[in-house]
């Protein structure tokens, strides 16, 4: 009873280490990017009320417009259809977002190939009160992480290429090192077995 209690647990441990090391995807990290963004713009607006959103942004970001009314929404604000009906105005301008991978390094002798991602968001927002007071605000949010480049296929959206970005060239002198010590320690093995058995 006790082996198998023990099994469960461990294979509960391992389970919930995997699922801790996913690594979120490029458009997951833009998403959260706006969200920061959107609470920069809740701490000017200034309480919960009625607003009425516009949103610009470049064709190729036009996707990202959900999100951003949804990251409003969830800070409790009511998106009004009618500027004349609302308490402000909120024109939200989306520049752009952005992925690179800066740099590629080895994971330890015999580990993966990591690289530096950078996944930045930049654009303004403007509150407009009743009185035809403007705010303008400029932003710019980032994120820098390492993800392994065998993920780059599932962190990477196909339909949406800012999402994407190009790698940089992986280290050669890292990428020689791993067959030069496993020829090594054959070799070594093998010189070890024959002076062993010809004593």
């Amino acid at each position: 009873m006790k082996k198998k209690f023990s099994i469960l647990l461990l294979s509960i441990c391992i389970f919930a280490g995997y699922s801790a090391a996913q690594t979120k995807s490029n458009l997951e990290v833009i998403y959260s990017l706006i969200d920061r963004s959107v609470a920069k713009a809740d701490s000017v607006i200034g309480g919960k009320q009625n607003i009425f959103l516009s949103v610009t942004d470049p064709q190729a970001l036009d996707v990202l417009k959900p999100r951003i009314q949804e990251a409003f929404n969830s800070k409790k604000y009511v998106l009004i259809g009618q500027k004349d009906e609302a308490h402000k105005s909120i024109d939200y301008t989306l520049v752009s977002a952005k992925v690179e991978y800066k740099d590629s390094f080895s994971d330890g002798i015999f580990g993966g190939t990591l690289l530096l991602r950078e996944i930045s968001l930049t654009g303004s927002f403007s509150v407009e009160t009743g009185n035809g007071i403007i705010k303008p605000h400029r932003f710019s949010e980032s994120v820098t992480d390492t993800v392994n480049l065998d993920e780059l296929n599932s962190i990477e959206n196909q339909a949406l290429p800012f999402t994407q970005a190009p790698v940089p060239s992986l280290p050669l002198l890292s990428n020689l090192w791993e067959p030069i010590i496993v020829v090594g320690t054959l070799i070594v093995t093998v010189v070890l077995l024959f002076t062993v058995r010809s004593k």
